[in-house]
């Protein structure tokens, strides 16, 4: 009888780790990342990329390169018919290719960054600006927004051949500031006190907040010996 027991309980037990673990896939593949602790995880992060990005180009990079290749290849297949293993193991290879570029290649790294800030940020106001400006189908957007992305990527990687250092840590900077700001906006809702007073996502405070934050991140960079 006992037996009996410790086997049913075993094999329960079994099925809930599977079970968890089939979730967690689908959350990987999907990208579906929730929760306050992601939040603070990712805003303590992009701060330190912020304020040490020369100091940890290499890993900074290859971070974001990663980040990259593995959403962007969810959103390109995002359309197909696969199920959640095959969709994590294409995202996993693309984000290890694009990290690996990022290291060894540092110009593909910074030039990532810059496409990946665009994209982050840039985006909706790019998509406003079509609207209002000129008389472009809705659809066209994210192609616009894209390209906008690229030939920005392809100009300060080119300008980094020449001027290294300081393309790393401006694009560390500005990118780290962004997000880490980006992350607290997202955790605000969050808290488990009534946090009405603190300004919605959409107000200008929190454009003030990326700037400030980035260009502390480059000056405190800036007066560090190189290594």
């Amino acid at each position: 009888m006992w037996n009996g027991m410790l086997l049913e309980n075993t094999d329960s037990a079994t099925d809930v780790t599977i079970g968890l673990g089939r979730d967690l896939l689908a959350q990987l593949a999907n990208i579906k990342f929730e929760g306050a602790l992601l939040c603070v995880i990712g805003m303590l992060v992009a701060g330190f990329i912020c304020v040490e990005g020369y100091g940890i180009y290499k890993a900074a990079l290859s971070v974001i390169g990663f980040c990259v290749g593995f959403t962007h290849s969810h959103n390109i297949l995002a359309g197909m018919n696969l199920n959640n293993e095959t969709m994590l193991m294409i995202q996993a290879i693309v984000g290890l290719i694009c990290a690996a570029l990022a290291v060894f290649y540092v110009q593909v790294g910074v030039g990532i960054a810059v496409y990946h800030f665009v994209q982050d940020n840039l985006a909706a106001m790019l998509a406003a600006t079509l609207a209002e400006k000129l008389s472009v189908p809705q659809f066209l957007f994210p192609v616009f927004a894209a390209l906008v992305g690229v030939g920005a990527g392809i100009a300060i990687g080119l300008l980094a051949m020449k001027m290294t250092r300081p393309a790393i840590v401006i694009v560390t900077a500005v990118v780290g500031g962004f997000a880490a700001v980006n992350f607290f906006v997202q955790m605000v809702p969050m808290f488990p006190v009534d946090m009405h007073y603190i300004p919605g996502a959409e107000s200008p405070v929190w454009v003030f907040a990326k700037i400030f934050l980035s260009a502390a991140g480059v000056g405190i960079q800036g007066i560090k010996e190189p290594k």
